[in-house]
């Protein structure tokens, strides 16, 4: 019983502790987006509190990603606590990935 406290007191004293961590960027989208039908993209940045960024959500053909199918440009600020929801329409009948770009 001591040795199991023990090597759980290690564990924790060997993780990073989540202060140290920088933000979290989520990106959340349905897992089958339909042909003709609206869908919501949510983007957010958890655990930033820096300046406005833009984020680029784009859907590519897969596998080949050379054809840009849709793209949207959201803001992210302190005011919608960097967070946005992006309704998307898909128009197309193929196989389609996600993506979302920061600013370097």
């Amino acid at each position: 019983m001591c040795i199991d406290a023990l090597w759980l007191a290690l564990l924790a004293l060997s993780l990073p502790q989540l202060s140290q961590c920088g933000p979290l960027f989520v990106l959340t989208a349905p897992n089958v987006l339909r042909v003709g039908s609206k869908e919501n993209v949510f983007v957010e940045a958890q655990g930033y509190t820096g300046k406005n960024f833009s984020v680029q959500i784009l859907l590519k053909d897969f596998p080949a990603r050379n054809r840009e199918i849709f793209s949207k440009t959201v803001t992210l600020s302190e005011t919608n606590n960097f967070q946005a929801l992006q309704e998307i329409l898909v128009g197309v009948r193929q196989h389609l990935l996600i993506l979302f770009a920061l600013p370097q």
